[in-house]
């Protein structure tokens, strides 16, 4: 009986064994075919940054036809990180179970959440910012040093929490301040005044510009001269129509500097009002005296918005500042003064726009002036009307500058037989110097079309001196000078284009031509300097865009005494700067008219009319 059961035991082992046998080498035990395995198929994780929008995790790979897949804890939304299992099944194959990482990273508050600085009269009542703009679902704010009763200034921090978000901090100051202090806090940003020459880079400021003495000039050059004696910050005539602008400005400026400079006084008239008067002082009207002279005086609160009226028989000033944050521009101010001038500005940190209307020689002039200011690049224009609206001769100004160049556009000209399309003069930044300029014009008789290239003697290699006689040139009777280079007994040669057969001599390739110019010159009497503009001539050489390759060649083939030459290396600055800023001068030239400069600059404030 023993061994029956003995050899029973030991046949089952052996079934077992070789049930075991067949598992492990892919076949049933009755012997059906191996299970086969997926291949090529993955399942990748990925990174996601939070928008509210459900995100999943997808294999990778063509799976067999009829394979069913599954996903377990796919379809996410929230920030996390999420561990994403793939099943995949069919008939014949092992099961596959594939797993990955889905992270959703936490976004971004949007940047139009603000919190913003504010301030308030003291008045016994508890005061406090809050942060402006939409709040993402389930976001928490939590304040710090906010709602504060006491006089004083205070810091306070917003911080902005969301589980699907990164913590966010902003700052803000929250002023309490006291009626004792309110005049000076109400009109400390008022009585800035505008300065349009810090648009301008610091060496076109006259007092940089200047000379201690006349430089050459129209005569001066009867005899040899050497070019490098020719002073190199002349002013061209498109810089000039800038400079007119901002002088007239800085007239009208000066006349109403008598407001500017009696802060203390004005603050003072008005605290004593406040004093009296502190729980509603929103409208003042009284008088002031300045150095013995008498003005009416208006101070008006409106929100975050101040003006302030000042003025007699001679002078008007009415200044507004607005600290509200959605004002384009902080200060606004309209002067009048009595013999003619009218001016009026609206200015920013980074912006000024500004008009004047005044007589020049018994001659009616309205400009307009805007200055820009983003980085490193300032962009300015300027509209001039000379002379009454109907009969006004119209000139406009591109201004573009960075630190290294300064290109100014314009329309302005000595004689209007050849009409420009565009001008424009190319200065150093850092040193106020003229590197050149370039024309676009048409001959009125011919229509013909010139691109034409001016430069400084002194910069043009192999010209070493130069002498300019008033008297005719027999064989270049398009020069009104006969032009002397280089010590030469003969008259500088250019190149002629010239009618075919008949051999009539139409344009020239490059000639030199006496060109006006303007220079500052510092002039010092009783111990004060001021800086006078003065007209000059000086010779300078053209050379037509498109003859610039051959002009080397050509001026030594022409002249004898010239052994070798080349235009100035600011050539393709020149080149380049008109190609970028010719197209956007162009479109400026019809933008602003007369009578709309005129509405801007406005009435008088009817305040000033008053008994």
């Amino acid at each position: 009986m023993k061994k029956k059961v003995l050899i029973g035991l030991l046949a089952a082992i052996s079934l077992c064994l070789l049930f075991l046998a067949a598992c492990n080498s892919g076949q049933t035990p009755g012997g059906d075919e191996p299970l086969a395995e997926f291949t090529g198929i993955t399942l990748e994780s990925d990174s996601v940054v939070y928008d509210g929008q459900p995100h999943s995790l997808a294999i990778q790979g063509t799976p067999p036809e009829n394979t069913a897949v599954t996903y377990q804890n796919n379809e996410q939304t929230n920030a996390g990180t999420y561990e994403i299992s793939a099943t995949l099944t069919k008939e014949g194959y092992k099961t596959l179970t594939l797993k990955a990482t889905l992270t959703i990273e936490k976004a971004q508050f949007p940047a139009d959440i603000t919190l913003e600085s504010a301030r308030f009269l003291h008045d016994g009542k508890t005061h406090s910012l809050a942060v402006k703009g939409s709040l993402p679902e389930n976001t928490k704010v939590t304040y710090e040093n906010n709602d504060q009763t006491e006089k004083g200034t205070y810091t306070v921090t917003a911080t902005l929490t969301n589980p699907n978000y990164e913590t966010k901090k902003l700052t803000a100051t929250l002023e309490i301040y006291t009626v004792a202090q309110a005049a000076a806090d109400i009109l400390s940003d008022i009585l800035d005044r505008p300065d349009p020459w810090n648009f301008l880079p610091d060496a076109f400021a006259p007092e940089k510009m200047a000379y201690t003495d006349m430089p050459l000039s129209g005569a001066d050059f009867a005899a040899n001269t050497n070019v490098s004696l020719i002073a190199s910050r002349p002013i061209g005539r498109q810089l000039n129509v800038l400079y007119d602008g901002l002088a007239a400005a800085d007239t009208a400026l000066k006349a109403a500097n008598v407001i500017f400079t009696a802060g203390e006084t004005i603050i003072s008239v008005y605290q004593n009002f406040i004093d009296e008067n502190s729980d509603d002082f929103d409208s003042f009207t009284g008088e002031m005296e300045i150095a013995g002279v008498k003005f009416k005086l208006r101070i008006t609160l409106d929100g975050d918005r101040v003006t302030l009226l000042a003025g007699n028989g001679t002078v008007s000033v009415g200044l507004v500042s607005d600290r509200s944050s959605a004002a384009e521009f902080r200060n606004e101010g309209r002067i009048q003064i009595s013999d003619g001038i009218a001016l009026k500005y609206q200015m920013s940190d980074s912006a000024l726009k500004m008009a004047v209307q005044f007589t020049m020689s018994g001659i009616g002039v309205l400009q307009q002036i805007e200055f820009a200011r983003e980085d490193d690049m300032v962009r300015g224009s300027l509209y001039e009307f000379y002379g009454a609206e109907e009969a006004s001769i119209k000139t406009t100004a591109l201004l573009c500058s960075d630190e290294n160049v300064t290109a100014i556009f314009s329309d302005e000209r000595e004689n209007t037989d050849m009409p420009i399309d565009a001008y424009a003069e190319l200065y150093d930044s850092k040193t106020g110097e003229m590197l050149g300029g370039e024309v676009t014009e048409t001959e009125a008789l011919t229509d013909t079309a010139y691109d034409t290239l001016w430069f400084n003697l002194c910069d043009v290699a192999g010209l070493t001196s130069v002498r300019v006689a008033d008297e005719e040139n027999p064989d270049n009777h398009l020069n009104a000078n006969s032009v002397y280079v280089n010590g030469a007994a003969t008259p500088f040669v250019p190149e002629f284009n010239t009618v075919p057969i008949i051999g009539t001599k139409t344009s020239r390739h490059y000639d030199i031509e006496m060109k006006t110019v303007w220079y500052y010159v510092a002039v010092t009497e009783q111990g004060e300097t001021t800086y006078e503009k003065r007209e000059a001539t000086i010779p300078m050489l053209f050379v037509q865009r498109e003859n610039a390759d051959d002009f080397s060649t050509e001026v030594c083939d022409n002249n004898e005494n010239i052994a070798a030459a080349a235009l100035p290396s600011a050539l393709s600055a020149i080149t380049d700067m008109f190609d970028e800023y010719s197209p956007t001068y162009l479109t400026l030239k019809e933008n602003v008219t007369f009578a709309e400069i005129v509405a801007y600059i406005g009435e008088n404030d009817p305040f000033f009319d008053e008994k």
